[in-house]
């Protein structure tokens, strides 16, 4: 009998956040997401047995879970939260006022009443300066504790007494309660390695890992493979090399990880899946037996869009070694990572497992499937931080008899499963088979030549410094090529915290500077991001008056739509990477009878072959994409340049709405991706985003 082999591999990656010459922890998002994801996301396996995974660990997030193991760690927002609320100092009271807001809305704030309460109240307030000055200390207090409440996971809500408590209490807490509280949390970070290591022993689980800091390899390598992944990405013009800082982060991740967990790493997942044969041969010859990457690396070596060629076992040979190569199932992932969390569970897990069923059945040999995500950013816009969707999905995988879930290492060996030889293998990362998300935009490239220049002039007195500052240094360059500065400079990606993001890169290139006792120039202190990419953070902008657009598939007139809602699909919440996304922007509004959509993208294309479909609390409406006028029961419709919805307003009003565009039968699509959009009360989606 044929079996089919899953493989997952869950991602766990953040950025060294800490400024080494402050000591001080600038953002709190390993923290976070300790509480709330690098402990459950093994636990959730474990509860199914037989089902196995891959887990790969960043050396820069495993040092930093290290560091909260210590209850007094110099993290700028807990700093604040230890203090009682009384005592705190202005500018960290309007700090916390923005701060302890940062969870999502429908799954962490709604569910917890009085922190919802004081959300409410927040939105009335308005800005932070007014919600600092607007919360007495009692509220202030209350927000405090059930932030850090909103962030515990499904084990903590499960098994901590502490944790336990404080939900049943709900409001009203003590200083004491919450300082317990963190010491709590404190004590329940110092589990997380050590449980991934008890599964690494029993066979449940394999830990891979990547470069120590992130970096995209391949561009310290060569900055011209920015160029070779695509040719019309423009490359900034910088002088020197970084191909030791490439080997060196490849080193330091091996050593770290030996430290760690007492053996050398099997496999590594290049950090933004970003290869080149170079890297490779590299990973090879540091006795690395995997690696993994996206699906197109591949179709571009072969010159052919065969997906049935990531479905086997492939290796890459170079003149000495080889390394076993898993090629990420990128619609399988991203229906994971963006789309089912607006799904019921069943419906989901039903779903992937049919699509799952097709790629079997498509074979007459056994097949290996690569489902290869972000572990820690998508599952608080699943119910329940996805712990009812995984049991499920996890039971149903247990029970097939053609499939089973394994390790990447497993697979590599399971000779069962054909094997194909590669030769040769064209640069370029998860996203798009290249990497114009990290070099290309004026912001990204000022980040590299800033990096070029610094070591430019560190080069010329390094032979005068002694080996202390030196590795001092070394550490500086390698924190500031991580993949993460870079990710958010240029107009792809928004937070709230860009500014935040350019500052700490910059800060990186300073201390270098100190260090070498030297003043640092004065670029390094102007901000790379621009006033413009500070300030487009929302990706949702509120209706400001009342529409009524002629349905015809096209913007007739520069006012039709004037006074719309727009969502921009593109820059959703997007710490993680939105590329195939065929509708790009959502407008709406509305009349005294009808609410009307209009969606833009690549409607031209999907005329004639694909539907929109509204989904409702109480029912779905399917519309054709089609160049003509289209009268149906619940409105009317038109495809054309763009794509044109009317429907009757008593269908949608006040009702939790959203859209799925199906292509050929198949949902590739789901607009907005972790939300739903209810007409006339919308001022809750701009608060949206994650890291």
């Amino acid at each position: 009998m044929k079996k089919t082999t899953l493989n997952f591999l869950w991602h766990m990656h953040q950025p060294y956040y800490r400024d080494d010459q402050s000591g001080e922890i600038v953002m709190p998002w390993v923290f976070l997401h300790a509480i709330k994801d690098y402990y459950d996301m093994p636990w959730y396996l474990e509860q199914v047995p037989g089902i196995k995974a891959t887990f790969n660990l960043v050396p820069s997030l495993m040092v930093q879970l290290k560091a909260y193991e210590d209850f007094d760690v110099r993290d700028k927002l807990l700093i604040a939260l230890r203090k009682e609320v009384d005592a705190l100092r202005p500018e960290q009271r309007l700090y916390l006022a923005e701060h302890l807001f940062y969870a999502n809305v429908e799954h962490m704030i709604k569910p917890i009443p009085r922190y919802f309460a004081l959300y409410e109240k927040k939105m009335l307030l308005g800005d932070n300066e007014a919600v600092s000055a607007g919360f007495s200390d009692q509220e202030f207090l209350d927000l405090e504790v059930l932030y850090l409440l909103s962030w515990c996971g499904v084990y903590l809500r499960e098994h901590d007494e502490t944790v336990k408590t404080l939900f049943a209490k709900g409001e009203h807490f003590s200083h004491e309660e919450k300082i317990e509280l963190l010491k709590a949390l404190t004590a329940f970070i110092a589990k997380i390695i050590p449980y991934y290591q008890k599964l690494m022993q029993q066979g449940r689980i394999e830990v891979s890992t990547t470069p120590f800091n992130h970096p995209i390899s391949p561009l310290l390598l060569n900055i011209e493979n920015g160029k070779r992944a695509n040719p019309d990405t423009p490359i900034p013009h910088v002088e020197g090399s970084l191909h030791e800082d490439a080997v060196e982060q490849t080193e330091r991740a091996i050593a770290y990880y030996q430290k760690v967990f007492r053996t050398k790493p099997t496999g590594f997942w290049p950090a933004e899946g970003a290869v080149s044969y170079e890297f490779l041969n590299i990973l090879s010859d540091h006795k690395i037996k995997w690696a993994a990457t996206d699906e197109e690396i591949l179709y571009k070596t072969l010159k052919t869009h065969d997906k049935n060629t990531i479905y086997r076992r492939n290796r890459l040979y170079f003149q000495e070694n080889s390394i076993a190569l898993f090629f990420r199932d990128h619609a399988l992932s991203d229906l994971m990572g963006f789309t089912y969390s607006g799904w019921d569970a069943d419906k989901a897990v039903e779903d992937f497992i049919a699509r799952l069923k097709r790629i079997h059945e498509s074979s007459s040999e056994n097949t290996l499937v690569n489902v290869i995500l972000d572990g820690e950013n998508a599952w608080e816009y699943y119910p329940n931080n996805a712990y009812d969707f995984f049991q499920l999905l996890y039971q149903r995988l247990a029970e097939l008899s053609w499939c089973e879930t394994a390790t990447m290492a497993e697979s590599m060996d399971n000779e069962k499963i054909p094997e194909f030889a590669l030769y040769a293998l064209e640069p370029g990362s998860w996203i798009g088979g290249n990497f114009n998300i990290w070099i290309g935009h004026p912001e990204k490239n000022r980040a590299w030549e800033l990096i070029y220049q610094t070591r430019e002039a560190y080069e010329k007195v390094k032979g005068t410094l002694d080996e202390t500052r030196r590795r001092q240094i070394l550490k500086e360059f390698l924190i500031a090529e991580s993949s993460d500065w870079f990710w958010w400079y240029g107009d792809d990606h928004h937070t709230v915290e860009k500014d935040t993001f350019d500052a700490l890169f910059r800060k990186h290139l300073i201390n270098v500077y100190h260090l070498m006792g030297q003043n640092p120039p004065h670029i390094l202190f102007e901000p790379i991001v621009t006033e413009e990419s500070t300030t487009k953070t929302l990706f949702f902008k509120k209706p400001v008056s009342e529409v009524t657009p002629v349905i015809d598939g096209k913007i007739s007139s520069f006012f039709e739509w004037m006074g719309a809602g727009e969502m921009d699909l593109l820059h959703e919440l997007s710490s993680m990477n939105m590329q195939d996304f065929q509708i790009e922007k959502l407008l709406l509004g509305w009349d005294a009878e009808c609410c009307y959509f209009m969606m833009k993208g690549e409607i031209a294309s999907l005329l004639g072959k694909a539907e929109i479909v509204l989904q409702t609390e109480e029912k779905e409406y399917r519309f054709p994409i089609q160049n003509k006028l289209l009268k149906r029961k619940a409105g009317r419709v038109q495809g054309g340049s763009v794509f044109e919805l009317a429907v009757e307003k008593v269908l949608v009003w006040e009702k939790e709405i959203s859209f799925g565009l199906v292509v050929d039968g198949q949902l590739t699509q789901q607009i907005p991706l972790y939300t739903k959009i209810q007409l006339s009360k919308l001022d809750h989606l701009e608060k949206y985003w994650f890291i």
